[in-house]
């Protein structure tokens, strides 16, 4: 018998209001939890079909009465087919979800137990997890998840590459509402629309295959702003919700933090449905970051 199953909509639910005590830390799980439950629950069939795969996760739990006894949970992204570029397994070790090539599956565990027993256990025997399809895994700051997953890995003879180590900045939804941005005079703000997904993809270093889905279904379900030139009406930079309740932004060439700094304080414009603004930032992007903590928005380790 497989250790886990699919939660169903009530597991959610408690899942989400568990993490939500451990705020901020754990916010990277409490959006990527509600990102899936709203998701799951408010999009159709016919959508779900359409979508990326990005957007389209299921959250397996242990397959026990007690399920949220450590609110262990594994997310899994629907497997899409594509062409893969590099024969490794990815990892990305964050404390929030970051870029990466995505030609394969997302797997994203997690677990309040110390050590992570319950969830080492499933990770090696689910049946939920295809390692021959070369899966990213994106997990928060526990060494201890960190070092057990290493170990499954190397148990498949399967090589590893570490992508990337982020942050996450949060501010609560009330402190967000009380942003008042003011729009630079050569630029005025819009909604993104579907459309604006080619080009935001082409910005993007890290794209792949089917990467411009992911864009679009981002700006189609979630939404998103940009800036427009007033004279030429050309795209400049844009945020948009992305596939874990957080903000993604994008620029063109001409990088400025004038725009940037702008982009990040409208971004509570965005948190209708939201419990926060969370930012997932690089940790080697020194000047958002320095934007970030001038705006008294919250630093989670």
């Amino acid at each position: 018998m497989d250790p886990l199953r699919p939660a169903s909509v009530e597991e959610l639910k408690t899942l989400i209001q568990l993490y939500k005590q451990r705020l901020p830390e754990s916010i990277q799980f409490v959006s990527l939890l509600q990102n899936i439950l709203r998701t799951n629950t408010t999009l159709s069939e016919s959508d779900k079909q359409r979508i990326s795969h990005r957007l389209r996760k299921t959250v397996y739990v242990p397959n026990k009465e007690d399920c949220n006894q450590f609110a262990t949970f594994i997310a899994v992204s629907c497997e899409e087919v594509k062409i893969i570029y590099k024969h490794k397994i990815t990892l990305r070790i964050s404390c929030v979800m970051t870029i990466a090539y995505f030609q394969d599956p997302f797997i994203l565990p997690n677990t309040l137990e110390d050590p992570p027993t319950e969830l080492t256990i499933a990770l090696q025997q689910t049946t939920y997890i295809n390692w021959n399809l070369k899966p990213v895994f994106t997990i928060g700051p526990n060494s201890d998840i960190r070092a057990r997953l290493t170990e499954i890995i190397a148990e498949h003879k399967l090589p590893l590459e570490s992508r990337s180590d982020c942050i996450n900045f949060w501010m609560p939804k009330e402190e967000a509402a009380k942003l008042n941005p003011v729009v630079p005079n050569d630029v005025e703000l819009k909604p993104l629309r579907f459309q604006h997904g080619k080009l935001i993809n082409e910005w993007w270093p890290y794209r792949y295959p089917s990467s411009q889905r992911y864009f679009e279904s981002a700006i189609e379900h979630y939404g998103g702003f940009g800036l427009f030139d007033k004279t030429s009406q050309e795209l400049v930079a844009c945020v948009f919700q992305n596939d874990h309740d957080a903000v993604g932004s994008k620029l063109n060439n001409f990088f400025t933090a004038t725009y940037t700094q702008f982009l990040i304080e409208p971004t509570g414009v965005m948190e209708v449905h939201l419990l926060k603004l969370c930012l997932n930032i690089l940790r080697t992007n020194t000047i958002k970051m320095s934007i970030l903590s001038s705006q008294m928005i919250m630093h989670v380790q």
